[in-house]
């Protein structure tokens, strides 16, 4: 094993390293800009939805931003840095196809059936956020339970009863939502 990474090594110290070492850098440099301008594109495409906020308190702009625009930029960051360390990989002269991407994608295929209810949880949680359906504070009916929303986050949503219990409900439960205080809202503001 140490012979063959050793020989190894030596075949690539010998042969086009300098090469090898500048493709590798402009790949690098290559996805650096797709970065960058992903997110440009990203931050404008999201630009229409983030703006319905516009009448609410700063905290909750920061959190409905942080969230709306914040999880898409995130995966394209990580699905870049992930091609672009491949791609690095593969300049440099590992066999990356043979051997990290199954690998690659049976961890990502075991990470996601162990946190299935994590994911369902986040998406449901990203989607409730980017319709903005509900917001802390607001009076709000899921099922049978009735209640002030005190805490949201991409994983479960609190919600504080008339008669003072605290209930804490996972996103991916979260159907049929009404929103009293939205309603009363909507209505006054129609009437003007």
């Amino acid at each position: 094993m140490l012979e063959a990474m050793g020989n190894y090594i030596q075949a690539v110290w010998h042969s086009t390293l300098m090469t090898r070492l500048v493709h590798a850098i402009l790949a690098a440099a290559v996805f650096e800009a797709l970065i960058l301008l992903s997110r440009s594109w990203l931050t404008k495409a999201f630009k229409r939805v983030l703006a319905r906020d516009l009448h609410r308190d700063a905290t909750m702009r920061v959190l409905r931003r942080r969230v709306v625009l914040g999880v898409p930029l995130l995966l394209r960051q990580g699905i870049l840095i992930a091609t672009g360390l491949l791609v690095m990989l593969r300049y440099l002269g590992f066999q990356t196809g043979a051997e990290l991407v199954p690998v690659g994608l049976a961890l990502v295929l075991i990470g996601l059936v162990a946190f299935r209810n994590a994911l369902a949880d986040a998406a449901a949680g990203y989607l409730i956020i980017y319709d903005d359906l509900f917001s802390v504070g607001d009076r709000i009916t899921v099922g049978d339970t009735t209640g002030e929303v005190v805490q949201m986050g991409l994983r479960a949503t609190q919600l504080l009863t008339p008669d003072g219990r605290h209930v804490t409900l996972p996103n991916r439960r979260v159907r049929g939502v009404t929103n009293h205080t939205r309603a009363k809202t909507e209505g006054a503001q129609s009437n003007r």
